[in-house]
């Protein structure tokens, strides 16, 4: 019986898991995971974390790269097919040139480097 119940329990544990595939499941553009995996290649886990969020910006969805490495740095804004639109940030800022920027709906966290 202890037999039995061991081979059942190897074979749940061996075929029971299934890979998470986050690539399968994409809800974003597929120009994004250029950013993403240039981030992940390029440069050493930051603090705060690099991430990607949607926006809902004017009638359009757009996504926010934040990708410095330094907490006052300037985010890039880009429309869904990656066309840079304006830009978020800066340590005084003076750089924000997107037009009534506050009326955006933030609508979810599309990536998040988790190293």
């Amino acid at each position: 019986m202890k037999k039995t119940i061991l081979t059942f329990s190897l074979i749940l544990f061996l075929f029971g898991c299934s890979k998470n595939d986050d690539s399968v499941n994409k809800d974003y553009p597929e120009c994004l995971q250029t950013y993403i995996d240039y981030e992940l290649e390029n440069s050493q886990p930051q603090t705060p974390r690099a991430n990607i969020e949607k926006y809902l910006y004017n009638s359009q969805e757009v996504y926010v790269l934040n990708l410095q490495n330094f907490p006052d740095g300037q985010s890039s804004v880009i429309t869904t097919k990656c066309e840079a639109i304006c830009s978020l940030g800066g340590i005084d800022g003076n750089a924000n040139d997107c037009l009534d920027w506050g009326s955006a709906e933030f609508i979810e966290n599309i990536w998040t480097d988790n190293r």
